[in-house]
Formats: structure tokens, C-alpha cells, sequence
């Protein structure tokens, strides 16, 4: 079945006007593309991975099926630049098919590729309708009403099997970007004659287990994950004749493949790594804030250096690649800087990616002006003056930083490897390691010997950042002598003096064990109690056996968990129970507590109660689960519709 063509308005109707151009094509006005849309459009950012992807691993001849055309600017850039190749896209959204056809037509790409306003499904009994949920920013209209907006538009689309288009028109790629409903069309459709698959993951919608299912119906079908073109959620699957074509990045930027992680061996030296680049220009979207930032270094011939890509994570970059700015917008800052990366103001981001680049300060001979940082958000100045002065009380060596606030470009620009972050990259590169020893101040007023617990039972305000018993915990460690430590409410310089000075130093996992870990005390017994699911705690005993605190250990003894209903993915506000008997009798193996202590576990009343201050305080039921992966978007905040309430066993079913 083939819906009808859609007729346009020929009434007052007004000649769209060229507003933003990407990789060649023209971008005509429409009412979907609102300013932040057209914001990603000009920088270069908007589908970045799925363009970058896709250019590098199409090939002359190809022929393609793409599934969600949305604006059309994808498969327009993809018909522009690669020779021979033709594109049937079909789109759900009636709204958007005049609007593609039309810049189709001003790109004069409508020879190659072609859009119906279809939905595509498989299987034998899919319908010959469904529902389709039109919302006011066109990337997030999708099949499902869970989780959209109230005024979302319902509309029924007509739709199209895929085994028909087969028959049609064959063809061997398959491009998909249906927000969610790619999990349920690929379980039945029959993929026999094509060979790559070039996907957007969309764990927000079915969970992380609906992208693990999504990942094994394609390796069934004979696909295998290509992690050179794939990045985040943007994955790319090729069939073993497919994957012995290399992707060919010519068509990217400076013609190399987008770094998709940064490894850090822990005992390779990074120093003979550190690069020059003269005439360097730094960029960062001004508006781009928050988890990851666009802002790009380019060299003096406008490539970026991929050397100054920021990570959060050995597979989280902090910075995503942006266009070259426009002449007329650069700043001239002139000398010698150093590149700091990013400026997190966030106490353990600020730690371990802020600092992470310092450590060449002792490998530059020469003199520089200073160091300069892409800010995380904007207005950061205040906090940056506090957190630097802050830092000068515990290491000897002056920081003369810069935030760039506007496009820079500078005579010099030495660009070290990023010598650690968070996750595994907390285990730091040697010269890091090395730096923090050499510079850190150890001559503060010293406190008398005591036991210490550092505490996140005060002051995070945030669902999921403490463990079920810390108080309790508390109490039981108080009659074991142990100091109860806020760190929030100390400066650096008195944190540092309680971890110079303590004899045993406990706690759940958190950014204060950096600071701990930078002592390198070997007279010091460090115990890293597990808070939630994960390895934080074990590679925060990892990170501080690397710095030379040699007696620390991971202390792993959670038991059930409990999140917020209502919730997508339950490990954003997951909340863990601590096992107090199991933790009492490795403590006491180990020596940080009383060979005569006994603890018990918390009883299910008394969780309960701790539960409903969380609930409270959320104003959400608190749930159940079994993981950090599970989803709790099936379960309305409230389930009474009136006040929270907390669940203490699993679902039936």
C-alpha cells in the first residue's frame, strides 16, 4: 500500500529563504526547524555522527532505505556527496514530506533520493495503520505516547511492509533513525539482502535491555558492530563482506576517523605525546552547555586537532567536534598557551578532567602566558576564581588559567594528552601521578592521629547519591572512635590535613577519595565502600594503590535496590541497600574496626523508613528493581495519584 501523495498549499504561499547551509546543503526555512535546531544546523553539530557515519561508510552504487527521514538534510548530504547512489526515505510525520520534497528539489538531489509519508513495520501481521505522535520539536515525534508531550498530535499513518519494499526496490543498506521503533521492526524483518545497517540506539525509550535486544536481533541476522563508525548511540552494522571495506574518511574534516575512546594505560608515559600547533584556533559553541559541550582546537589550516578532544570517560567525550568559526569572530590572543581542556566546576570532574593536562607544566622549557580551558557552562568566572585559589592551598604551583569566552585564535598552542578523568581513566598516566607528588603541599598544620569517615549522608540533594544505613553506619563507626567528616564543609586545604593526619580513612565512593588517594601515604589504611552498582569503588582503590596508598581496598556489600517510578532508567536515582553484617566482618578481617564488633543488617521496617524520606523528598513512589538498567517508565510517579509510597518487594510478573 502506498499512502497518497501529499498536496501542498498553494495559498499565500511564501518562497522559503536559505538559512543555514551543512556539508553543501542549502537548508530552506521551515516552521519545524526552531532556533536551536538551526543553531546545531550552522555550527555542524546537528546528526553529526549519523552524517560523519554515513559518508564514510556509503559507497558509489549503493542503495539505500532510510527509515525516519525527519528534516531530509541527511539524505540530502549523503545523495550530494556520494556518487551513484539512490535513497527511497520513508517519514511517519505528514507535516515534514512538502518541506523534504522542497529541499530536495533546491538541492537538486531529487533524482537520487525520494520520500513517501509511510511507516515501515515487518512481521506477518502488522497493520494497515497506526498511530503516530506528532510533537512540537519534529526529532522526537515517535509510535509511542509514553513520555511525550501532552499536546502532542495524534495522526494515523499508513503503513508500508517492508518485505514490499524489498520486492520493489532492492537494496543493501538500511538507515534507521525511528526514535524506538527500530527495536520492534527488527525482530521480525528480513535483512537477507543487505549488507550494512547504520542505526540511532534509543535506550531512553526501551531501556538499556531493548538495546541489548536491538544488538542481538542484528547479530543473528549475520551483522557485526563496526566501532569504527560508531559513537554513543549511533552504531553501524556490516555484514563480513561489508566490514572488510575500510570506511574511507575522506569526506570528514581533516580525513581521519572520530576518535570513539580514549585509552590510558596507567603506566605508559604520555609526555613524548605533547604537540605544538601554530596559529591555533579554540572554539566553543557559545550556547553549548552542561554534560558535553561542543568546541573544537583547529590547526592554522581550519582542521581540528583531535589531540584536544576532551573525555570524560575512556568512551565519553565531554567535547563533540564543531565547525570552524567565521573569521570576522576570532579574537587574536597572542604568546605561547598551554590547552587545558575542559573547566568543570563539579569538585571531582574538576579534579580529575580539569587538572587532567597540568602535569606538562613540567615538561615546558619555555615561558607561556598560561592555560586555557573550554568552560562546561557559561558565567563560570566567579567559580573558576574560587576553585583555582582553592586548589593553590594544596599544590605549590601557580595556575595562570583563562576561560574561553570567545573564539581564540593564539600564536602557540601546546596540546598535552589528557592525563586522566573519570571511570577508568582515574588511574591517571604516570607524569600525572608523578605531578601530583611532586607539587602537593604536605607541610600544613598537622591534626593528632584519628580514624575518619568520610560521610555523604549531608548536602548532595539529589535522589540515588547516598546508600540505604550510612546514618546507622555512622553511628556504629562513632563508638569505634571514628571521626564523621563532612568534606562539603571544609575547604581543601583542612581536607587535606584531615587525610594527612588520619591513621584509617573509610567511606562510600565519591570525588573525595581523590584527594585522599593524591596523599600517596603508605602508613595509611584506605577502605573505598561500594554505594551503588558499578566499579567506582573498585577503581577508586585501584587510583589510590597507583598514587602509593598502598594499604586501600573496595569494599563491595550492597544488597537490594530501589529507584524512582516513572523513571526511564532506573540507575539515575537508583538508591542501594548496605549489607552492615557482611561490611562488619571484612572490616574487622582488615582491621578498621574492633575484633569484638558485631553489626546487624537493617530491617525491612527500618529501610522502609529511610525509603519514605527519598520518596518524600522526590515526591515520587520509590520502586524495586533488580538493576540499574531497569525501567520504571511503565509506573506512574504516584501511584495513588496523592502522595508517594515505597514498594519494598519486586513486581509480580
Amino acid at each position: 500500500m502506498v499512502s497518497a501523495p501529499v498536496q501542498p498549499n498553494h495559498q499565500n504561499e511564501v518562497q522559503p529563504q536559505v538559512v543555514a547551509t551543512l556539508k553543501r546543503i542549502e537548508v530552506l526555512s521551515a516552521p519545524h526547524l526552531k532556533p536551536s535546531i538551526l543553531r546545531s544546523i550552522r555550527s555542524g553539530d546537528y546528526e553529526r555522527p549519523e552524517i560523519e557515519f554515513g559518508l564514510a561508510n556509503l559507497r558509489p552504487g549503493d542503495r539505500v532505505v532510510e527509515m525516519g527521514t525527519g528534516a531530509g538534510i541527511v539524505g540530502s548530504v549523503f545523495s550530494k556527496h556520494i556518487k551513484d547512489l539512490k535513497i527511497r526515505s520513508y517519514e511517519a510525520n505528514p507535516d515534514l514530506i512538502d518541506h523534504i520534497r522542497a529541499l530536495y528539489a533546491h538541492n537538486e538531489v531529487g533524482d537520487v533520493v525520494s520520500v513517501t509519508n509511510n511507516i515501515v513495520v515487518s512481521g506477518e501481521h502488522a497493520p494497515d495503520q497506526m498511530d503516530f505522535f506528532v510533537r512540537s520539536n519534529f526529532l522526537g515525534s515517535r509510535l509511542s505516547a509514553e513520555n511525550t508531550e501532552n499536546d502532542a498530535r495524534k495522526v494515523s499513518v499508513a503503513t508500508k511492509h517492508y518485505d514490499e519494499i524489498t520486492r520493489e526496490y532492492p537494496h543493501n543498506v538500511l538507515v534507521m533513525d525511528i526514535e524506538g521503533g527500530e527495536l520492534e521492526f527488527l525482530a521480525d524483518a528480513n535483512l537477507s539482502g543487505v549488507e550494512l545497517v547504520m542505526l540511532e540506539l534509543h535506550p531512553k525509550v526501551y531501556g538499556g535491555n531493548g538495546r541489548q535486544q536491538v544488538i542481538e536481533h542484528l547479530t543473528r541476522k549475520g551483522f557485526t558492530l563496526d566501532e569504527a563508525t560508531s559513537r554513543g548511540q549511533v552504531a553501524s552494522f556490516k555484514k563480513p563482506a561489508r566490514m572488510k571495506l575500510a570506511p574511507d574518511f575522506s569526506q570528514i574534516g581533516s580525513g581521519r576517523a572520530p576518535q570513539s575512546s580514549y585509552n590510558l594505560d596507567p603506566h605508559e608515559p604520555l609526555a613524548d605525546q605533547i604537540i605544538n600547533v601554530d596559529h591555533a584556533v579554540l572554539a566553543k559553541t557559545p550556547r553549548s552547555e552542561g554534560f558535553r559541550i561542543s568546541a573544537s582546537v583547529f590547526d592554522a589550516d581550519r582542521n581540528p586537532v583531535p589531540e584536544a578532544i576532551c573525555w570524560m570517560s575512556h568512551r565519553l567525550p565531554a567535547t563533540v567536534e564543531r565547525a570552524h568559526p567565521r573569521a570576522n569572530r576570532i579574537v587574536p590572543l597572542s604568546g605561547t598557551w598551554l590547552f587545558g581542556g575542559r573547566y568543570h566546576p563539579h569538585f571531582g570532574h574538576f579534579l580529575m578532567e580539569t587538572l587532567a593536562r597540568l602535569w606538562a607544566l613540567d615538561y615546558i622549557d619555555e615561558p607561556i602566558e598560561g592555560m586555557l580551558f573550554f568552560p562546561a557552562y557559561n558565567g563560570l568566572e566567579a567559580s573558576a576564581a574560587k576553585i583555582f585559589a582553592q586548589l593553590s592551598e594544596v599544590l605549590d604551583i601557580p595556575v595562570n588559567y583563562k576561560l574561553c569566552d570567545a573564539f581564540y585564535r593564539v600564536d602557540r598552542l601546546i596540546v598535552p594528552p589528557q592525563g586522566s578523568g573519570i571511570g577508568r581513566l582515574t588511574a591517571s598516566s604516570p607524569e600525572m601521578r608523578a605531578f601530583i607528588a611532586k607539587h602537593l603541599k604536605r607541610d600544613l598544620d598537622p591534626l593528632p592521629a584519628h580514624k575518619l569517615y568520610i560521610s555523604r549522608s549531608e548536602g548532595f540533594g539529589k535522589v540515588g547519591r547516598g546508600v540505604l544505613g550510612e546514618r546507622r553506619l555512622e553511628a556504629l563507626l562513632q563508638d569505634e572512635g571514628y571521626t564523621i567528616f563532612h568534606p562539603q564543609k571544609h575547604s581543601w586545604r583542612d581536607q587535606m590535613r584531615h587525610y594527612l593526619s588520619a591513621s584509617h580513612i573509610l567511606g562510600t565512593d565519591g570525588s573525595a577519595f581523590h584527594l585522599v588517594n593524591f596523599t600517596g601515604r603508605k602508613d595509611v589504611n584506605v577502605g573505598v565502600i561500594q554505594r551503588r552498582p558499578g566499579h567506582d569503588a573498585k577503581q577508586m582503590a585501584h587510583q589510590a594503590q597507583l598514587y602509593g596508598v598502598e594499604n586501600a581496598t573496595d569494599l563491595s556489600h550492597l544488597g537490594r535496590f530501589w529507584a524512582c517510578a516513572g523513571g526511564r532508567r532506573a540507575g539515575l536515582t537508583l538508591t542501594s541497600e548496605l549489607r552492615l553484617a557482611p561490611l562488619c566482618d571484612e572490616l574487622k578481617a582488615r582491621g578498621f574496626v574492633r575484633s569484638s564488633t558485631k553489626w546487624d543488617n537493617m530491617t525491612d521496617a527500618e529501610l522502609e523508613q529511610e525509603l519514605r524520606l527519598i520518596a518524600t523528598e522526590a515526591d515520587t513512589d520509590m520502586r524495586r528493581v533488580g538493576s540499574a538498567h531497569d525501567t520504571l517508565s511503565d509506573y506512574p510517579a504516584r501511584s495513588d495519584g496523592i502522595s508517594p509510597k515505597v514498594f519494598m518487594s519486586m513486581p509480580s510478573g
